[in-house]
């Protein structure tokens, strides 16, 4: 999980998110149930594609490329079960892998929430180890966020093993390679490697830092 920074809210939203919310509000103060289609007005491309941008395609919890493989799940931050008036609400839409999104679930404890990457730095709560994230000591929140999204499920412990791999290989290129010119070109793609819009790129960039290898900010 990295730190992920809001883009700008869509026009549907911004023309329609008010009303809808008025009428789905409507609908529960009158203790009637609101029609699918209704609860569901987030759920639409122009939403889902603003998401994708500013997550790079990437589950905003565990940092899965998500585009290719899977229906990709808007998820609400603040679940919208608890809280419908925030079901449109652009602050509280995010992107998450279905895994993730179904383990989360409606889960919510408002003393003890879990990581919000658009709000706060993830790496002040969990720390990567080699393959696996950990909530660092003394963080509840990120044990929570951890344990609860199954972090270290192991689906995801062979994918970023196999990062770690590919980011290994590299490094070893570069500290063996005598041109300087063709050091810089591998530190380059180091950098592109461990970039944000990469797949697990928590995991990369602590593993760089431990390796010690210089790359620019």
């Amino acid at each position: 999980m990295i730190k992920i920074t809001k883009g700008e809210k869509p026009e549907l939203l911004t023309n329609n998110a008010d009303a809808w919310r008025d009428e789905l509000l409507g609908y529960i103060s009158r203790s009637e149930m609101p029609p699918q289609s209704l609860k569901n007005k987030y759920n639409q491309p122009s939403i889902k594609e603003s998401l994708r941008e500013e997550s790079n395609s990437k589950c905003m919890y565990c940092e899965s490329n998500i585009k290719h493989i899977t229906p990709e799940h808007i998820e609400h931050i603040k679940p919208k079960a608890k809280y419908p008036e925030l079901t449109y609400e652009w602050d509280n839409l995010g992107l998450a892998c279905p895994v993730c999104n179904m383990n989360k679930s409606d889960l919510y404890d408002a003393a003890c929430t879990f990581i919000n990457p658009y709000h706060e730095s993830p790496d002040e709560f969990l720390m990567a180890v080699g393959p696996l994230i950990y909530a660092r000591p003394g963080q509840p929140r990120g044990e929570i966020t951890e344990k609860v999204l199954q972090l270290n499920r192991t689906e995801l412990v062979e994918k970023r093993v196999e990062r770690i791999s590919a980011i290994r290989n590299l490094v070893e290129k570069y500290e063996n390679q005598q041109s300087d010119l063709l050091k810089k070109i591998i530190l380059n793609e180091i950098q592109i490697e461990i970039g944000k819009d990469k797949e697990y790129s928590l995991i990369a960039n602590a593993l760089i830092k431990i390796i010690g290898v210089e790359v620019a900010a």
